[in-house]
């Protein structure tokens, strides 16, 4: 009777252990991956969409490490994610662990114009413009047709946690239009486009934002370009809306310069003392910058 008593006992310690082990392989944490957009300065066109099928995160080390975050294929109007706008992209559990690459595949890119006109350019078809580095720590993949993100720190996902990024695509520098027509420097027409993705993925966890009005004496101003600088070097920019209002968001911690330009506008050096020397940025910040321009008659 006490050996029976015994070998039950010794099962039973052993399922607990058992069940102990497969809760600790099987802690999961949560990634977030948003969409946004750095605008283009036409204001010809109504769309400049990306068709985004599947994303993945992995480790350099180990390509059998790679979780799919979303293999929904997604097209996203990228004029539409501007000055704060984003569009989540994924949000999945995935386990925990040390990832580094981000793994994005994007089958086709589209832009509309105001006069109807339409051109596609399908990178399963034309594959990818250029070779090598795009940005700093992004590589086309040409062996799985993918733009590979090499993250600056390995991303750690913890049992009950929440990781948010940003992927910011400059549409300015990814869409390189062909044959462009111009009458009176206003672009009118082209032939076409070729895709040169070009984009920066952002920790939110370490980035904040910076917002504020273009305006003059008489009012706010739209379609004002509003930029920071790193280094002397341009990090990003965005365009004031119809209200004249702006936001750069996913701005890392660093020191940044900013400026803005307008046509017939120049910046008035009455109450932009603020904007003149350097900005430091720090995780989860928000820096409001106001531009007070006047005429450059």
């Amino acid at each position: 009777m006490k050996n029976i008593k015994y070998f039950l006992i010794a099962i039973i310690g052993i399922f607990a252990i058992s069940c102990s082990n497969d809760n600790t392989a099987s802690t999961m944490g949560t990634l977030s991956l948003e969409l946004t957009d750095a605008p283009m300065h036409y204001d010809q066109f109504t769309s400049a969409s990306v068709t985004i099928d599947k994303v993945e995160i992995g480790n350099s080390q180990n390509a059998n490490s790679f979780m799919t975050l979303t293999t929904t294929p997604m097209t996203y109007n990228l004029l539409e994610l501007v000055n704060g706008m984003t569009s989540n992209m994924a949000n999945a559990e995935i386990p925990s662990g040390d990832y580094d690459l981000m793994r994005l595949y994007i089958s086709s890119t589209e832009m509309d114009m105001l006069n109807g006109d339409s051109f596609t350019y399908n990178m399963n078809q034309d594959g990818y413009s250029g070779s090598g580095m795009i940005q700093n720590g992004m590589m086309l993949n040409n062996q799985n047709r993918s733009i590979d993100f090499q993250l600056n720190h390995p991303l750690t996902i913890s049992n009950g946690t929440m990781s948010e990024f940003l992927l910011d695509i400059d549409v300015d520098q990814s869409f390189v239009l062909e044959d462009v027509a111009y009458d009176n420097n206003m672009m009118m027409n082209m032939s076409g486009f070729t895709f040169k993705p070009t984009m920066r993925f952002v920790d939110m966890a370490t980035s904040g934002t910076i917002s504020g009005t273009v305006q003059d004496a008489h009012g706010n101003l739209p379609n004002a370009t509003v930029s920071i600088m790193q280094n002397g070097i341009l990090y990003t920019s965005t365009h004031s809306n119809a209200n004249g209002n702006y936001a750069l968001i996913g701005i890392p911690e660093d020191a940044y310069t900013i400026k803005t330009e307008l046509d017939g506008y120049i910046m008035n050096p009455i109450g932009n003392e603020q904007n003149m020397g350097k900005m430091n940025m720090m995780s989860e910040a928000t820096l409001n910058v106001d531009f007070n321009m006047m005429a450059s008659d």
